[in-house]
């Protein structure tokens, strides 16, 4: 995907002049992202490491899941549909991706929740090259 500023909505309709998402920032973005994390893993898999991740980037910080947002997410995705099939359509998705499997890790994804502390230590980690403030890790 390309890492330029789409200059439309975070849910346009579009990609860029070499049919991928614009970033990895906006809709179309994270939807190819997600069909790039741990493509070996089934989707039980996935969602641990990134829930492991998300874990190791607030310090062990508490990070929860709600299932109502993900229901809502999945219950309202037309748009997200139709940009996962304009992206297959040109081919930029990974060999043998199952969009419907990617979307589903996609809303998962955006059912994460965590509080402002734990948000201010994942942000000091990502401005602290990568290295927890608190752990060291």
């Amino acid at each position: 995907m390309g890492h330029e500023p789409s200059g439309v909505a975070f849910n346009a309709i579009c990609l860029n002049k070499e049919g991928l998402p614009h970033n990895p920032l906006i809709n179309s973005g994270a939807i190819m992202t997600c069909s790039l994390i741990k493509p070996e893993c089934d989707e039980a898999g996935k969602f641990n490491y990134i829930l492991e991740m998300w874990q190791k980037l607030s310090g062990g910080k508490r990070v929860t899941y709600d299932n109502s947002v993900f229901l809502s997410e999945r219950g309202s995705a037309h748009t997200n549909f139709a940009l996962a099939h304009l992206m297959m359509s040109k081919g930029a998705f990974p060999p043998n991706t199952d969009i419907t499997k990617t979307l589903e890790f996609y809303f998962m994804n955006c059912s994460l929740e965590a509080d402002s502390d734990t948000l201010a230590v994942m942000a000091a980690t990502l401005a602290n090259g990568g290295t927890n403030p608190l752990t060291g890790e």
